[in-house]
């Protein structure tokens, strides 16, 4: 078969030949097996109560740490600190909480540290959602501390913590680390984010349609809060513990931020529930935002 007796849409292929005994990409995301794994699960799974949506993340964050490249990052870095004062003395200090869930035991109600306190009691968890460990670059320390303030994006955002309610802490970062970094460093900083993230909006529409526009209205109102805000990663939100949660708004410069409930959703999408009928005056309150 000839170049012209193909369809169109398939002309243009090269073959590329190769050594290698394995699969292999010049994308390095592609060529990793965990990554691949990852992704082709997230993106076509069912939700169920036999695959917990967090099982297969500490794989994941294994592999994107063994395949970004942190010497380039760290460029980048040292590039966002020349006109930066603020952030360059918080990359030198490296500050990291001790907070555990107990200290908070005597946060207000309606604080961000009693919100957060009710929550992960209610959860049976505790503060750290993986074993902490001494960064050895900036790089190390910018995904630790991101780790370590997730849940205060998920308060601050407004997004319960649901299945639908991690949309809007992923989208926060989206909006807020492309605002204050060049595209390259942002993209970059979003890898793990968005191998987490996006495939729920592949499953979404496959297995959930009815939650599918629901779904894309939070991530756009998430990411223009992200956009509006102050930088989100620079706080030390666990010295204001106390703060009630739109004095706390304020006070960090989260903009036009709202508490949206999506737990009956959640229920649907988790397949705790067997029907869902989505609320159209809702949805446009959601993207007016």
């Amino acid at each position: 078969m000839t170049e012209d007796d193909l369809p169109y849409l398939q002309r243009g292929r090269q073959k590329v030949e190769t050594t290698s005994s394995a699969l292999i990409s010049s994308s390095k995301y592609l060529s990793d097996y965990r990554i691949r794994e990852w992704v082709v699960t997230q993106s076509l799974r069912k939700n169920g109560r036999d695959y917990p949506p967090t099982f297969g993340i500490p794989m994941l964050i294994e592999a994107v740490r063994e395949v970004q490249d942190h010497e380039r990052i760290e460029e980048l870095f040292n590039e966002a600190r020349k006109d930066w004062p603020e952030f360059d003395k918080w990359l030198d200090e490296r500050w990291l909480s001790r907070l555990r869930r107990d200290d908070m035991k005597s946060c207000p109600e309606g604080s961000i540290g009693g919100i957060w306190y009710k929550q992960l009691v209610g959860a049976q968890m505790e503060v750290d959602i993986i074993p902490s460990f001494e960064p050895r670059s900036s790089f190390e320390y910018f995904f630790l501390r991101g780790v370590q303030i997730h849940d205060f994006m998920h308060i601050l955002s407004g997004g319960g913590f649901d299945g639908l309610g991690e949309i809007m802490p992923a989208f926060l970062k989206y909006g807020n680390l492309f605002r204050y970094f060049n595209a390259e460093l942002a993209g970059l900083l979003n890898v793990q984010n968005t191998l987490l993230t996006i495939p729920m909006f592949m499953r979404g529409p496959l297995h959930y349609p009815a939650l599918f526009p629901k779904m894309w209205d939070l991530a756009h109102y998430a990411l223009k809060v992200g956009e509006r805000s102050d930088p989100l990663f620079l706080p030390r939100y666990e010295d204001w513990l106390d703060l009630p949660l739109e004095e706390a708004r304020r006070k960090f410069g989260v903009r036009g931020a709202r508490t949206i409930d999506t737990s009956r959703e959640s229920d649907f999408f988790n397949e705790f529930t067997t029907s869902y009928d989505p609320d159209p005056p809702e949805r446009e309150a959601v993207a007016a935002e």
